[in-house]
């Protein structure tokens, strides 16, 4: 049995299992998977290339608004729940490379890409890249009065703080 379903199992069995929280793409501090956004591969005439056509959305959470989850998940949660952690801003993967281009000062064109070279570039994760995610993080903040206050990934990306040095 995958863990996850024998964690809610146990639940049934006078085990309180702790509230679960699955996050979005975690950003924040210049970490975490938007590290690849800014240094990205570009076309001959300088666009980064992003993947897959770059409509889909992403769902993004700040770091310490994912701890702050967590800790609220710990101290709260019933038994057996689960959680999105997501702060509801659900950028396109178009407007995800543009931020990052424009805080690294470099053009901020962008070219979608075909699945086949999606797939060649990132190989077993490029299916992950693709998908269309679009969430609020409703349930977290209605049961346990969380509240995402950190900046927004376009906002930390265009700021410059993935910029390498």
């Amino acid at each position: 049995m995958p863990l996850d379903a024998r964690v809610r199992a146990a639940a049934g069995d006078g085990v309180r299992s702790v509230g679960r929280a699955r996050p979005g793409i975690v950003e924040g501090r210049a970490g975490g998977l938007p590290t690849m956004v800014p240094d990205g591969p570009r076309d001959a005439d300088g666009a980064l290339v992003l993947p897959g056509s770059g409509d889909q959305h992403w769902t993004t959470v700040y770091a310490d608004d994912l701890g702050r989850l967590y800790a609220l998940a710990l101290a709260s949660a019933e038994s057996g729940s689960y959680y999105l952690g997501v702060n509801g801003q659900n950028p396109t993967v178009r407007e995800i490379g543009g931020a990052g281009s424009r805080g690294t000062g470099r053009d901020c064109r962008v070219v979608g890409s075909p699945n086949e070279d999606t797939e060649a570039r990132l190989g077993p994760l490029a299916g992950a890249f693709d998908l269309d995610q679009q969430a609020t993080g409703a349930k977290a903040r209605s049961e346990l009065g969380w509240a995402p206050t950190g900046p927004s990934l376009l906002e930390e990306l265009s700021s410059g703080s993935y910029a390498t040095a």
